[in-house]
């Protein structure tokens, strides 16, 4: 298996390596490493290496996953580089289960800091509960007050 890619300037020795990793990936995912496949691998973001600073790497891969309890799924996974010395370092990689996770670590990549919204289920809920929290404190008060 030997996968095209994206990213013309890399060897073959680099292109195995990467996809090693991403098998190694989907290995730690628990996914079974016999039956599962890669079935895209490409480069979203490279920062070349320069004499002060290292070069960088992120890579998506998709692939289709087969789990002993889940069965088959379609796994997204990234792969982040860091590249010394002419060399591919790798620094993380993950595999998720749906793509908008992904992006979301791509944010994260990005920017370097998480970046939660308001429509998010989680603090709509805890918008609510302060909201009702000070309703009941402010309707103490106020029954107290008319005494």
């Amino acid at each position: 298996m030997h996968l095209e890619s994206s990213h013309p300037k890399l060897s073959d020795r680099y292109m195995r390596q990467i996809e090693l990793d991403s098998l190694l990936a989907i290995d730690r995912a628990k996914y079974s490493l016999a039956l599962s496949e890669i079935t895209s691998l490409r480069c979203v973001d490279s920062k070349e290496e320069s004499i002060g600073d290292f070069g960088r790497q992120l890579w998506f891969f998709e692939s289709i996953g087969v789990h002993a309890k889940r069965g088959e799924s379609s796994c997204f996974g990234v792969l982040q580089y860091s590249i010394e010395y002419g060399l591919l370092e790798l620094v993380e990689g993950h595999v998720f289960d749906c793509q908008t996770e992904r992006q979301h670590f791509k944010q994260f990549y990005e920017t370097g800091r998480r970046t939660g919204h308001w429509l998010h289920p989680a603090n709509r809920w805890l918008l609510a509960g302060t909201a009702m929290v000070g309703l009941i404190w402010s309707a103490y008060l106020v029954s107290f007050v008319w005494r």
